[in-house]
């Protein structure tokens, strides 16, 4: 899952660094890389990004198609609160590298450009499609993984997914992760010292909470939020 930047997290981009070289230069032998596997949504004019998926773990074509078309509508819902891109998936883009490896869970990192890895645990989509999803919304919000704020002092990395990485919803039929909305950091300053007044800071009175459960979806964009596992 997405993670602020910490000493855990220095330490997962140290130990990834070396291999993420190496995963950059990898010839698409080391994974099937899947172009466009559904129709194209995102809408004409509108700005897009292409992940390039290096599926590792072996998924199943018809149901990564599912996934990946999700997630494509799912990023023209994050365009709307955050300004950013609508995701095609293809080759020449972002690589996002599905491994089976452990629980399933991700991390996205920079190494010269974005990249995320999300390890599946060998189950099946339902148990890792969030993961997937959280790792794409946070490229797309904070692409070289440095955007932060601050209030009272304290620094936060704008990472979307974490502050409800437990929540999600379901889009075409597949469990996505939720994310907050810029009044989430409502308050808050980017910390750049050529900010004059409040142009460098996000809208609103005050700072949620960590623990707080929103405003996210106050666009009313979203279906309801997914609790715990789901027995269907």
């Amino acid at each position: 899952m997405g993670r602020v930047i910490t000493v855990a997290t220095v330490l997962v981009a140290l130990i990834f660094a070396a291999s993420a070289s190496a995963l950059m230069r990898a010839p698409a032998k080391s994974g099937r890389m899947h172009g466009a596997l559904g129709p194209a949504t995102c809408p004409a004019g509108v700005p897009t990004q292409a992940i390039t998926v290096v599926d590792q773990a072996r998924v199943k074509p018809a149901v990564l198609a599912g996934l990946t078309r999700a997630i494509t509508a799912q990023s023209m819902q994050l365009r709307t609160a955050w300004g950013t891109p609508c995701v095609t998936f293809g080759p020449g883009g972002w690589r996002l590298y599905l491994k089976v490896g452990g629980q399933p869970h991700g991390v996205h990192l920079w190494y010269g450009q974005p990249f995320a890895l999300v390890w599946t645990g060998g189950g099946t989509v339902k148990s890792w499609s969030r993961d997937f999803s959280h790792e794409i919304l946070e490229m797309l919000v904070d692409p070289e993984t440095n955007r932060s704020v601050y209030h009272d002092g304290v620094g936060r990395i704008v990472e979307v997914a974490d502050p409800v990485e437990w929540d999600g919803y379901r889009l075409d039929g597949v469990f996505v992760s939720d994310f907050v909305l810029p009044a989430w950091f409502a308050g808050a300053t980017t910390g750049d010292p050529t900010c004059v007044g409040t142009s460098c800071s996000f809208p609103g009175p005050e700072l949620a909470s960590a623990d707080s459960a929103g405003p996210y979806d106050e666009m009313r964009l979203l279906g309801a939020p997914w609790q715990g596992t789901d027995s269907s």
